[in-house]
């Protein structure tokens, strides 16, 4: 398995051990959305961008903090979403003492210095490093590029190149070491309900289950197997079983062992696949693919949660896939036609199974 195909908790282990090379690679695969988010949260392109590049640079400092590491996307876009609020709000300011033409009344040196926008401190620490230092952090933390490659830019050995790097984490750890101590937000979980399961009339070999926001617009589609979209189907709908399926087992078989299922999370979406997790009573996570965790939840009554990093980077998806888009919301059909469905295929292996028992007729 390559870098690029390991999930978000392999890749922070292996950067926290050294492998700066998969920190790249978590900053590659979510760069896009941070941006977006940025953007969003800005109105301006600039600032977005100056933000969203020192949210790498504080995630990467600060790695050692992150605690749960499957929400790496999360707690990046948190970072994010944070040096925004932080460059709008010095922003307001100056436009207020502008607009006065007086100079503003400032608080004191203790409130100024904790209100000091993040991304100036970032942006000097960094331009105070060494001018080697400096390059080798640009082009390796920044720019993805492996050892090698940084040493054949700079014209130098992948060693010292390493010694450099690692003087220059050294630096903007002791400089900025207030700055990663501060708890960065993380956005919270949306809360979210299985809306539908849809059958797309022109591609009835595909399904996709519609998560709908609680109390919000925001709907999230994805796309699953047939078997799994009956599961869910089933389970919607309320369609009564001959005898308890997988689910019911589960949700027994969890009972009997003394446990609950607290919550199902859709946690990530990467390379064009959802991932999900069961987040067990006692905090413990179990990986799961969203189609099963759903239809868990259902049968248990769990809640369930998206990330807001994964409606960002659906988003994302859909403008880059608008076909896929339009087939999520086209002509379908929809749980209710595929329950009776399920209901009429269920009634027809009663009989079967009926006339299968029938005793022989006498001649």
């Amino acid at each position: 398995m390559t870098r690029r195909d390991r999930p978000d908790a392999d890749l922070v282990a292996a950067a926290r051990g050294g492998d700066r090379r998969a920190f790249a690679v978590l900053v590659e695969r979510h760069y896009g959305v941070l941006l977006a988010t940025c953007r969003r949260a800005t109105g301006d392109g600039e600032l977005a961008a100056d933000a969203a590049q020192e949210a790498v640079v504080t995630a990467l400092v600060g790695l050692d903090r992150l605690r749960d590491p499957e929400r790496f996307a999360a707690w990046l876009i948190g970072i994010g979403l944070n040096l925004c609020r932080r460059a709008l709000q010095e922003r307001a300011r100056w436009a207020r003492a502008d607009s006065a033409d007086t100079p503003a009344p400032g608080p004191g040196p203790p409130e100024a210095a904790e209100a000091a926008q993040i991304a100036e401190r970032l942006r000097a620490a960094i331009a105070a490093l060494p001018a080697g230092q400096r390059a080798a952090v640009a082009l390796f933390h920044l720019g993805g590029l492996s050892h090698a490659e940084v040493a054949g830019r700079l014209g130098t050995r992948p060693g010292a190149v390493k010694t450099r790097l690692h003087k220059a984490r050294g630096a903007l750890r002791r400089e900025l070491v207030d700055v990663h101590r501060e708890e960065l937000p993380m956005p919270t979980a949306v809360a979210m309900s299985v809306a539908d399961v849809r059958r797309p009339t022109d591609r009835p070999e595909r399904h996709i289950v519609v998560l709908e926001e609680v109390g919000g617009d925001r709907r999230l589609p994805i796309w699953i197997g047939m078997p799994e979209a009956l599961s869910l189907v089933a389970a919607l709908e309320e369609v009564e079983l001959p005898r308890p399926g997988p689910y019911h087992f589960a949700q027994a078989l969890l009972a009997a062992a003394g446990g609950a299922l607290r919550e199902v999370r859709v946690s990530r979406l990467a390379d064009s696949v959802f991932y999900a997790v069961a987040v067990l009573a006692d905090g413990s996570e179990v990986d799961a693919r969203p189609s099963d965790a759903l239809t868990l939840a259902l049968v248990t009554g769990a809640p369930i949660t998206v990330e807001p990093a994964v409606l960002e980077a659906s988003e994302h998806f859909a403008r880059e896939r608008p076909g896929l888009a339009a087939e999520a919301s086209g002509p379908a059909d929809s749980a209710s036609v595929l329950a009776d469905e399920v209901r009429t295929r269920l009634a027809e292996l009663a009989r079967e199974v009926a006339e299968l028992n029938e005793p022989p007729a006498e001649s």
